[in-house]
């Protein structure tokens, strides 16, 4: 077999792979909000907007996410109403507001964060750094080169 068929063989089984660790870390964010009254797309975006102190626009926020406006937006109104984001003018456009995390919404940040952090050390076990951030760069070159892809045909 072709070298190009083999390699092309293991990247279809490493997408495997990644969809099932996705599924798998969509329910750890189920588990680790679920008593917190938020959802892992809640968390997301709370995280989101609150990764600095300045309110940002739900665009900048989808960019920051890599999704689609839209669907930000519709989980930026649910968290507004649940007193967790709030709404701000904008002066420097006028149709579009900003969000900002209000204090309780960091409080559940905080908390979150906490959780996150103590399950990736239990997670992480005694894998080391240098496997981690191996596996790190070459997600984040697939990731890439199926952006540039994505592009070039959509483009």
């Amino acid at each position: 077999m072709p070298d190009y068929l083999v390699r092309g063989s293991v990247f279809e089984h490493l997408m495997q792979e990644c969809f099932k660790l996705n599924r798998n870390l969509i329910a750890v964010a189920k588990h680790l909000t679920e008593d917190l009254g938020v959802t892992g797309s809640q968390w997301g975006v709370l995280g989101a907007l609150g990764r600095d102190d300045a309110p940002r626009t739900i665009a900048a926020a989808a960019r920051r996410m890599g999704l689609a406006r839209q669907s930000v937006q519709r989980v930026a109104d649910a968290l507004v109403e649940q007193g967790l984001v709030e709404y701000l003018p904008n002066s420097a456009d006028k149709r579009t507001k900003l969000a900002e995390v209000t204090a309780a919404g960091r409080k559940l940040l905080a908390e979150l964060e906490t959780r996150q952090l103590d399950w990736a050390n239990h997670t992480a076990g005694d894998l080391s750094q240098a496997n981690i951030e191996e596996a790190m760069r070459l997600v984040k070159q697939i990731r890439e080169r199926i952006n540039v892809d994505r592009n070039d045909v959509d483009g």
